[in-house]
């Protein structure tokens, strides 16, 4: 990182910066935050850079929000001297990640982001400090509907469920109308079967769907994994707000795939 140095700032010469990377639902949790902060004070400063007389915030949204919730007419701030754009993005993210875990589709908007400057997914990787495979996850997010992803948010469908759907369903309001009708329905298989009927039988509408569905049966495999496997398991679920279920059939199936065993 560039020059920086500490000083307390005005409250209200602060915008939040387009490169903020925190976009989905920066309100949650402030009031117990401010909360938290009027008791035992600012104990992490909000980080910024300067343009014009006015500071752009890229570090500390939910902070400043308390802040400001709290009537402060000044917060201590660092100020940085960035050298671009792409190191401004990579600073806001990695210190999200570790405070509060972004959204998905937080991930997703700055992996496009960095693709675009950087250039390959696996410099977008290095420089957030995860794996390859994560960038391509989170870019492929970009397909799925923005009513899917509203159900995504709001912790009613999976990622890997809505990431199913966008892939298997290209007709978006038959992908919404299966995102809906499988909220009502608890298996797993069950969910799954469905996705995959009206992937097959795109011509049909949601009641034959559920039919074919209904007909359709599972071949049950049962592994043993390792504790490194299973641990990488455990990630991806959270990771994907799935379970252990839905994860491993899509490594199954991509697997199969990427290698012409699956069609």
């Amino acid at each position: 990182m560039a020059k920086q140095k500490l000083e307390s700032i005005p409250i209200e010469r602060i915008d939040i910066s387009e490169l903020n990377v925190r976009k989905t639902d920066p309100e949650k949790g402030i009031e117990e935050l401010a909360k938290s902060i009027g008791e035992i004070g600012l104990l992490q400063p909000i980080v910024v850079f300067k343009r014009g007389g006015r500071y752009k915030l890229i570090i500390g949204q939910r902070r400043y929000g308390a802040c400001k919730k709290l009537g402060w007419k000044e917060i201590p701030a660092l100020i940085i001297d960035l050298k671009n754009e792409t190191e401004a993005i990579i600073a806001s993210f990695s210190e999200n990640v570790s405070r509060r875990d972004l959204e998905y589709r937080d991930k997703m908007g700055v992996s496009t982001a960095l693709l675009k400057k950087l250039g390959s997914v696996d410099e977008v990787a290095k420089h957030l400090g995860v794996t390859s495979q994560t960038v391509r996850n989170y870019l492929g997010y970009a397909l799925v509907p923005e009513p899917i992803k509203k159900m995504v948010d709001e912790k009613r469908l999976s990622v890997s469920t809505a990431l199913r759907i966008a892939r298997r369903i290209p007709d978006e309001k038959l992908a919404v109308r299966i995102a809906e009708k499988i909220m009502e329905v608890p298996r797993s298989e069950d969910r799954r079967n469905i996705i995959d009927a009206a992937g097959d039988y795109p011509g049909k509408g949601l009641t034959d769907i559920v039919k074919i569905a209904e007909k359709r049966k599972f071949s049950k495999l049962t592994i043993n994994l390792t504790l490194r496997v299973g641990e990488a398991l455990e990630q991806a679920c959270r990771e994907y707000n799935s379970n252990r279920k839905d994860i491993a059939v899509e490594a199954v199936e991509v697997w199969l795939q990427t290698r012409g065993f699956l069609k």
